[in-house]
């Protein structure tokens, strides 16, 4: 089953019409003959996650309804702003020059939807190397998301790396672009042939190949969103629409640049794998692979599944 279809199912339980399954794999950099998708029209990164200073840690950021997923908002867009709201806050205070984000996670307790959010930092611990933070977002007087952020400067440590390999795209990897609004087309991303929606394959993955809509440079923030944007693995093992919602998701940057750059065509390679559901929860693990194979980042997720 298409995306499109599966997920108009997940959304309303019934199916829509099938309106156009995205074009194959391709270089947007290259000049184009096509009609734009519509996924690339109107979404900015800077305006989606704009901050509002307040003041004593307190920031206001706007979502719009291009971020509309299947309940609510995105909650990875919402955690890229308090993401930009804690480096700001760090920043004020003084941390030493390099230092970046490295890990983060997020508790998804209530949901968000379109419209004005505040978001509340305060510092938990300044070290010399390292600073954590807490972050409380709300709408309203409902909390919707909180979440602790450690940004450090560089270590030294070992390095090594046991995680799969990256897989290669083959051809045949199509385009996700669904009719607008939904998060899925605020990133330019093809997915393996061999991932399917509702088609109870013998494992809940997603195998894919993704990078910013405009442009080829991104930050930890933008990649905080990233590692929530693809829908629940779950969906691919299902043969019927599942619940599937996000109460916990966490992030691990491996590297400390805090920005990296894609060259024309070049593209992430993701996997998402819910290696185990019991009870009605789940658990789902990624890895965020740069082109040239080195892992940029591991994630994990505690969903409802049932």
């Amino acid at each position: 089953m298409h995306l499109r279809e599966a997920t108009s199912i997940a959304a309303t339980g019934s199916p829509e019409p099938f309106l156009r399954w995205p074009y194959g794999a391709s270089h947007v950099t290259e000049p184009d003959p096509r009609p734009p998708l519509l996924g690339e029209v109107g979404v900015n990164w800077d305006e989606s996650t704009a901050l509002k200073a307040f003041g004593d840690g307190r920031f206001g950021a706007h979502i719009d309804e291009e971020w509309t997923s299947l309940q609510g908002v995105h909650g990875g867009v919402v955690a890229a702003t308090a993401v930009y709201a804690s480096e700001a806050v760090v920043r004020e205070i003084g941390a030493p020059d390099g230092t970046q984000l490295r890990a983060a996670t997020f508790g998804y307790v209530s949901g968000n939807t379109v419209g004005d959010l505040t978001i509340e930092v305060e510092v938990l611990r300044q070290g010399r190397a390292m600073t954590t933070t807490h972050a409380r977002v709300t709408q309203g007087d409902k909390t919707t998301t909180v979440a602790r952020l450690h940004h450090s400067t560089p270590w030294e440590g070992m390095a090594y790396s046991d995680a799969p390999p990256p897989a290669a795209m083959p051809t045949g990897a199509q385009r996700v672009e669904l009719p607008p609004p939904v998060h899925l087309n605020n990133v330019e991303t093809y997915l393996h042939p061999d991932t399917t929606i509702l088609a109870g394959t013998p494992r809940s993955e997603w195998i894919a190949w993704s990078r910013p809509l405009h442009g080829g440079t991104f930050d930890a923030a933008w990649l905080t969103m990233y590692g929530d944007y693809f829908p629940p693995a779950v969906f691919t093992r299902a043969t019927a629409p599942v619940r599937a919602v996000t109460i916990e998701y966490s992030i691990q940057i491996h590297s400390a640049a805090g920005s990296w750059t894609l060259a024309d065509g070049d593209l992430l390679a993701t996997r998402m794998h819910a290696f185990h559901s019991h009870d009605g929860f789940a658990v789902e693990d990624g890895w965020i692979h740069l082109p040239d194979g080195s892992l940029l980042a591991t994630v994990r997720q505690t969903r409802l599944a049932g």
